[in-house]
């Protein structure tokens, strides 16, 4: 299927990319590190990518200017998304074709060409995979620009290698970007700095935050406190692993409130599958990484107490 899929990348003059909305560095890096890669070997292809500027990983590239007239007749590609309600721009209905690359558990198949791949570390190591399957065949060339984006994407969603879905193939990978001249310190140092009111705001998350007797560890971040540390959509997942590798603890949530009043909880595990539970409360993701959505502060105990049940499972289990 990935050479089925680079054929329409070489037949279509007009390319568009599109990603999730609040989007991390893997859906950027497959994003951008896409789009390079077509073009640095298609001089003469349009390719453009769509979504809202996230400020706080502006260094690793800008989207494009994009009008509903550029999508007639092109390939529309979304990238890391799992299911269409969080596709950033809805005009990827526009395109003549429309392919889905990702790395989630499948929700839906919303495109007329679907690739999952929940073995892949990230998208951005799909991208990889893309291009070493269809290299020979039309002679690609991995530019240094496009291998940096692949690399950011990589290192975030596989924890600096730390994380249990890095496999062989997800190093391999990495050692291919590597060779093209990436600058690795670089990447890292922009990936990873934290600014002030990061810094502040996790030392409330570790004053604030609670353990259940079941090893669910949760903290509560109402509007007002987010604003307070002047933090935003992207910003504020800087604080997911504020929580992790603490001894005792199996499951950690945060939970954030929306300007629309709904309540955004990230979950993390460091062992018992949480996806399943997620995906009750209007969400879902990978078995130890998901999100959930809650209408009001009042729902999530539900939510804590089903994960809680998971936590106690486990533990028998082991």
């Amino acid at each position: 299927m990935l050479k089925e899929i680079w054929s329409h990348i070489f037949e279509f003059d007009k390319i568009i990319i599109h990603r999730h909305v609040s989007p991390d560095p893997d859906a950027l890096g497959s994003q951008l590190g896409l789009a390079e890669l077509i073009r640095c070997n298609y001089k003469d292809k349009v390719v453009k990518t769509v979504g809202f500027n996230e400020p706080s990983l502006a260094w690793m590239g800008q989207m494009d200017e994009v009008c509903d007239e550029d999508y007639e007749g092109a390939l529309v590609l979304i990238m890391d998304t799992a299911n269409s309600a969080r596709i950033d721009d809805s005009r990827y209905k526009l395109g003549a074709k429309l392919i889905k690359l990702d790395h989630h558990p499948v929700v839906e198949e919303y495109a007329d060409i679907n690739y999952t791949d929940t073995a892949a570390s990230s998208t951005s190591e799909i991208v990889v995979n893309l291009y070493q399957a269809n290299r020979e065949a039309y002679h690609l060339q991995l530019s240094q620009e496009a291998a940096s984006c692949l690399y950011t994407g990589i290192i975030a969603d596989s924890g600096r290698f730390l994380y249990d879905n890095t496999t062989i193939d997800t190093l391999s990978a990495a050692q291919l970007l590597y060779s093209c001249e990436i600058n690795r310190n670089k990447i890292h140092e922009n990936l990873y700095r934290r600014s002030l009111n990061i810094v502040q705001a996790q030392g409330y998350v570790l004053s604030q935050f609670e353990v259940s007797e079941a090893g669910v560890a949760f903290f509560k971040m109402p509007l007002d406190i987010q604003k307070s540390y002047h933090l935003t959509t992207g910003t504020r997942s800087a604080l997911v692993n504020t929580l992790a590798n603490i001894e005792g603890i199996l499951v950690w949530v945060c939970l954030f409130e929306n300007e629309d009043g709904r309540i955004r909880a990230n979950i993390r595990s460091n062992g018992p599958i949480i996806n399943e539970v997620a995906a009750k409360f209007d969400g879902g993701g990978h078995p130890k990484a998901s999100g959930a959505m809650l209408s009001k502060w009042e729902d999530c105990q539900g939510l804590l107490d089903e994960l809680g049940e998971v936590c106690l499972k486990y533990k028998l289990e082991v």
